[in-house]
Parts: structure tokens; C-alpha cells; sequence
């Protein structure tokens, strides 16, 4: 199974990988619809319009933790490695310490590493993967929206159709605030709901879009050199700043 969803991937995304090697197509846009994770009953739809090297990012959901906010980026890489994301079936075999979920490191190996971290405001770079303060935050009602026009590096507008949306933070115990014992597999401080992936999308086939107005940041140039997948030491760092911030939000709510 694992074989021929691999194939038929490898296949959809040709075209766009050739695209890619040749530079981004001016004004075009590419839906993604992103399904639930972990059982997460999370799902958003997705388009990234790209015009050189200026993109926005649009996106809908539901069905996420209300009044939490939930880190979202852009996965995979610019050499035209293929990735996808995991579904059901990839738990069996990726799912390393039996918890009968994926969690941010173990579904890595499908989606990639992080290229773009679509934050409300400022550096869009890997760096930024777990500045979650800067990320955007679920309504009462747990709709999540969201809307950004930044600049990337010409290796990341060349590659975007290659890569995957995830969104990440899920209440598994329906507490109505990240916490419980199972600890996330980045920082062991940390609970596991804070970061464990919750909704993963692909892009589809490019369509005609509409041009690209005013770019609202001027220092979000992705740099993919420090790009991680919520491992590296920076990403821990920020993964501190993950859980102040969530832990700060439940003290006022409190």
C-alpha cells in the first residue's frame, strides 16, 4: 500500500517539481484540503498563491482546540525530495512508542522538514517553527483563520508545490487546554497535546489566481538553512517559548 501510494504521489507532484526547477509560476495558486490527524477533528482548506518570490497563504478551519494556539508550516524540502502526509494507515509503522498516535518526530519522515512557518507576524523562516506566540490562535468555537503575504528565497517559491501544510496542537484528552502526562517528543517539559501534529494537506493542481497585493512583513525571507522538524536546538529553544506561552494563556483563563 505504502508502494503505490508513494508511486502515485511521486507522480502527481512531477509536474510541479519541474515547475519548480524553473522558478515559480507568477500568480498562481494551489488548494490544499487538509484532513484530520491523530484523530484530531481538525480540517482546513488551503491555498498558497505564488508570484515570484512573493506568496500568501490563505487558509479555513475547524474543528481545533478553541482559544489555543496551533504552530502551522510548510513541510518538505527544495532539492525535490518527495514527501506526503501520513494517514491512518502510515501509524502501524511509523508509530515507534505505541501510543496508537504519530507525534511531531515520528510523522516527520513522511512530511519533511519545516521550510515556512507561517506566523501571524514576522520571520517566516524554519527558525521560527516554534515561536508559537507569533502563531495563529483557534476562536471559541475552535475556526482557525488565517491570512499572510510574506516573502520567501527563490528555492522555496521554486518548491511549494511540493510541499505539505500541517498544522499542529490537538486537546486529546478534552480538557480544553494543552496539558496532560504523555510528554511531546521534542521537549519532554512539554505536553504532547502542545505539539502533536493535527491536520496535514497536499497541494493540488495549479489554477489562475489573483495578483498578489502589498507584502505585509519585511524580514520574513525563509532561510531554509536552519530549517528543522521541530528537532533542532533552536527549535527547542522555541519549543520553551511553546509552552510559556500556553501555560501563561491557561493562567489568565484561570
Amino acid at each position: 500500500m505504502r508502494i503505490l501510494r508513494s508511486t502515485l504521489v511521486a507522480a502527481g507532484t512531477a509536474a510541479f517539481i519541474a515547475a519548480g526547477a524553473s522558478g515559480a509560476v507568477a500568480a498562481e495558486g494551489y488548494n490544499a484540503t487538509l484532513d484530520e490527524l491523530n484523530g484530531s477533528g481538525a480540517e482546513s482548506t488551503a491555498m498558497v498563491t505564488v508570484d515570484g518570490t512573493t506568496v500568501r497563504v490563505d487558509i479555513e478551519g475547524t474543528g481545533f482546540t478553541p482559544n489555543a494556539p496551533h504552530a502551522q508550516h510548510l513541510h518538505g524540502a527544495t532539492d525535490g525530495t518527495e514527501f506526503m502526509c501520513p494517514t491512518p494507515d502510515d501509524v502501524d509503522e511509523l508509530d515507534e512508542d505505541g501510543d496508537g498516535l504519530l507525534s511531531t518526530v515520528e510523522a516527520a519522515s513522511l512530511y519533511g522538514g519545516v521550510m515556512v512557518s507561517l506566523t501571524t507576524e514576522g520571520d517566516t523562516s524554519g527558525d521560527s517553527a516554534l515561536a508559537v506566540d507569533r502563531f495563529p490562535v483557534a476562536d471559541a468555537d475552535g475556526n482557525l483563520d488565517y491570512s499572510r503575504t510574506f516573502e520567501v528565497s527563490e528555492d522555496i517559491a521554486g518548491s511549494l508545490t511540493n510541499m505539505h501544510l500541517v498544522q499542529h496542537g490537538f486537546d486529546i484528552d478534552g480538557s480544553g487546554e494543552y496539558d496532560g502526562e504523555a510528554r511531546s517528543s521534542l521537549d519532554d517539559s512539554l505536553p504532547l497535546e502542545a505539539t502533536i501534529p493535527a491536520a496535514c494537506g497536499e497541494f493540488g493542481d495549479a489554477q489562475s489566481a489573483a495578483p498578489i497585493g502589498g507584502v505585509d512583513t519585511g524580514d520574513a525571507a525563509a532561510d531554509t538553512s536552519t530549517a528543522v522538524v521541530f528537532g533542532s536546538a533552536a527549535a527547542a529553544t522555541a519549543v520553551a517559548g511553546l509552552g510559556f506561552a500556553a501555560y501563561s494563556r491557561r493562567r489568565v483563563q484561570q
